[in-house]
Formats: structure tokens, C-alpha cells, sequence
């Protein structure tokens, strides 16, 4: 058994300090959460701190000195703020709370300020809105919670998504470390091969004068020209990611990319699944929380990473104003999955699009992560063989005229 402190908040609202024994610190939380508190920070007896409860602290940092405040902190500030208000605490108290318990000065910046324009009458969701630190979805949840009398929920539904969204966004981005890695192994090693290896062959083999083979001759021209000219190739790649920014960034050259990317092999595949996953439970969460469906697909348009497939999100929209069913003019888009629009239409047809939704977000979250699998197994072994292509090819060209001078002298 370990000792342990911690920091909560009674049911009165009061911040409490104390001391328990327990075997970890996520028992500590669990008993602190039957005994009816909120808990806010776990620490080791010793004084360093073994864990944090959602509060955790995140330091966000950017250029320039930008005070915005990260992703994890919103999360944390939204997951203790819903806790708070389900115990019973007003807005203003629940606010005051997290200021006094605080050591992150984004954070506390933004929330005093949102403090201080409801304590002088105005909305939550506009006083969120005017801090520039909101989502539209977030904005619009806590909107739909404040007509309905119920910003706990919508707070606890915010969390859900953004936790489900987070999941998502960790398995994308593990399916492209793995992969860039060994492709950066393998462009290291040709490069040392072409530098360190090859020059000290070719001088050997100019010294002999024996006629080279093609292959041998090429590969040596390319480590002389990386020899001589790095700076071209380093100015190549530098044009190469200004190109990509240019791909990014452009919305002209941004549709033809994302256009592009859902026909490739594989990951079109995958972004469909991943955008599906997207929209369905960005859809469901504003649907369940009392939003209008047509002011929800304005939102989630808005959330999606594809631009093809958020344009067709916003035509379906409009194409609802005209009194059009959603299916519909998304099936004529052919870039959503048929199977989930199908779904989806008996939602539309029996009154539980939220429902569906919902179990359409699940079974593409299930779906990109058998994808994400897929493409791994398959891209490892690939990426390994063009590496070791690409190695031999080089040892081949400096070995081959080696044999056949051997030849020769014998």
C-alpha cells in the first residue's frame, strides 16, 4: 500500500486536501468517486505527482507566443466542468473552482474571462465563443444545452466525442509513424551507401581503368552528383515540402488532392471509413443534444478533413432545404460508404438517425482500425524489400566489375 494526496471537491463545492492509502492512484480516484467527490489531482506522499484526474495540465507550445490553449486542456477543462455542474455546483462556482486549483495560464486567462462575461449576464456558450478557443461544435453543444436546460450533459456528450475523436485521430497517425520511419531508414541508408561507400569504390575503379558495367556507372555518377551538388537535392526537397504545403493549404489544389486520395488504393478506403466514422458521430452527438439536423450537417461540414466529402455534406444540406432526403443526395455523391448511407436511410425512415448514427460511428471506428491493421501488414514488409532492393541494387554495382576484374587477372 501506498500513501497518497489528493485534491477534490465536496458536494458543498468546497476544495478539499487529503490523505489516503491505497494500492494505485486510480483506486484513490475510484473511492474518492463513492465517496461522492469530485476528483481533481492525485499525489505521491513523497510530493511529486503520480497522476491527475481529467484536469491533467497540458503546456501547449507555438511560435510567436500564441496563448492558445490545447486540445487536452479543453477536454480537461470540459470532463471537470460537467462533473462539477452534475454534482449540483452553479456555473459561476464550478468556474471559480478550476481558476483556484489551476497552474496553467492559458487556461486560467481564458477561463476568468469567461467567468467574468457570465457573472455580467452573458450566455456560456457566447462568453466560449468570444474567448476564440471554441469550435463551432463545441460552441453549438453548449448552445443546445443551455436551451434545454441541461449544459451537464451537453458538457458530458462533449467529452465522449472528443475522447472518441482523439482515439480516432491516435490510430491514423500510428498507421503513418511505423511506415515514415522505415522509409526514413531506407533514404538514410542509400544516401550513406552513395557518400561513404561508392566514392571509395570508384576511385579504385578509375585507378584500374576497367570499362564499368551501366549499373555500376549509374550508381556512381548518382553518388558523385549527391557528393558535388547536396545543396540541389536539399533545395529539391525543401521546393517538395513547399509544394506540399502549397497542396495543403491551397483549397483549389486541396479538392483535386482530396479528390485524388479517395481513388488511390487502399487509403481511399480508408479516409472514406475515417470521414464516415467522423460524420456519423459528430451528426449524432448535436442530433442528441437538440440540434436541428440541418443546422448539424452546417456544423459537421465543418469538422470533416476531407473537402469532397464536406462539400457533399453541405449540398446535402442544402438539397434538405429543398425537402430532399439526406440519403439521397448523399448516395448520388458516391463518396460516403453505401452500406453506412443505407443504415442511415432506415434511421430517416423509422425516426433513429441518432441511434444509427451512432452505431454507423462505432462500426467505422472498428472499421479503420482493421484497416490501419491491413495497411500495416502490408506496408512493412513492402517498405523492407524496397529498402533491401535499393541496398543490393548499390553492392551489386560496386561488386559486380570487382568479380569480373577478378576474372581477369586470373
Amino acid at each position: 500500500m501506498t500513501l497518497f494526496n489528493y485534491k477534490a471537491i465536496g458536494a458543498d463545492g468546497v476544495p478539499l486536501d487529503g490523505t489516503m492509502e491505497a494500492g494505485s492512484e486510480a483506486l484513490v480516484i475510484e473511492s474518492l468517486n463513492k465517496q461522492g467527490l469530485i476528483p481533481l489531482k492525485v499525489f505521491g506522499a513523497s510530493g511529486g505527482a503520480v497522476a491527475d484526474t481529467p484536469a491533467k495540465k497540458s503546456k501547449s507550445f507555438s511560435l510567436f507566443g500564441s496563448k492558445k490553449v490545447s486540445q487536452p486542456d479543453i477536454m480537461a477543462f470540459t470532463q471537470q466542468l460537467s462533473s462539477m455542474l452534475k454534482a449540483g455546483l452553479p456555473l459561476d462556482r464550478a468556474l471559480g473552482i478550476q481558476l483556484e486549483i489551476l497552474e496553467n495560464p492559458p487556461l486560467e486567462k481564458m477561463i476568468a474571462g469567461v467567468q467574468e462575461k457570465v457573472r455580467g449576464g452573458v450566455h456560456f456558450a457566447d462568453a466560449l465563443e468570444d474567448s476564440k478557443q471554441f469550435s463551432r461544435f463545441y460552441i453549438n453543444m453548449v448552445k443546445a444545452g443551455e436551451a434545454s436546460g441541461s449544459i451537464d450533459d451537453a458538457l458530458e456528450k462533449l467529452v465522449e466525442y472528443m475522447q472518441r475523436a482523439k482515439e480516432l485521430r491516435g490510430i491514423v497517425i500510428s498507421a503513418l509513424i511505423y511506415p515514415a520511419i522505415l522509409a526514413f531508414v531506407a533514404i538514410l541508408s542509400v544516401i550513406a551507401l552513395l557518400l561513404f561507400v561508392v566514392p571509395q569504390f570508384s576511385e579504385m575503379f578509375a585507378d584500374m581503368g576497367a570499362e564499368l558495367p551501366t549499373l555500376t556507372k549509374l550508381v556512381v555518377a548518382a553518388g558523385a552528383f549527391l557528393e558535388n551538388y547536396w545543396w540541389a537535392v536539399l533545395v529539391g526537397f525543401l521546393v517538395l515540402l513547399v509544394f506540399v504545403q502549397y497542396l495543403f493549404t491551397n483549397e483549389k489544389a486541396r479538392l483535386w488532392l482530396d479528390h485524388s486520395m479517395l481513388k488511390w488504393p487502399l487509403v481511399g478506403d480508408l479516409v472514406g471509413k475515417v470521414e464516415m466514422a467522423r460524420f456519423s458521430r459528430g451528426l449524432s452527438t448535436l442530433l442528441s443534444n437538440g440540434v436541428p439536423l440541418l443546422g448539424s450537417l452546417q456544423i459537421v461540414k465543418n469538422i470533416m478533413g476531407n473537402r469532397i466529402m464536406a462539400k457533399s455534406v453541405g449540398e446535402a444540406a442544402d438539397s434538405l432545404k429543398q425537402g430532399e432526403s439526406l440519403t439521397k443526395t448523399l448516395l448520388s455523391k458516391k463518396v460516403f460508404p453505401a452500406y453506412a448511407l443505407h443504415m442511415l436511410r432506415v434511421g430517416e425512415e423509422t425516426g433513429r438517425m441518432e441511434e444509427l448514427l451512432t452505431d454507423v460511428a462505432d462500426i467505422y471506428d472498428d472499421e479503420v482500425k482493421t484497416s490501419v491493421r491491413q495497411m500495416l501488414a502490408l506496408m512493412e514488409p513492402l517498405l523492407i524489400l524496397i529498402m533491401a532492393m535499393a541496398i543490393l541494387v548499390i553492392l551489386f554495382a560496386v561488386l559486380i566489375p570487382m568479380i569480373s576484374m577478378g576474372d581477369l587477372v586470373q
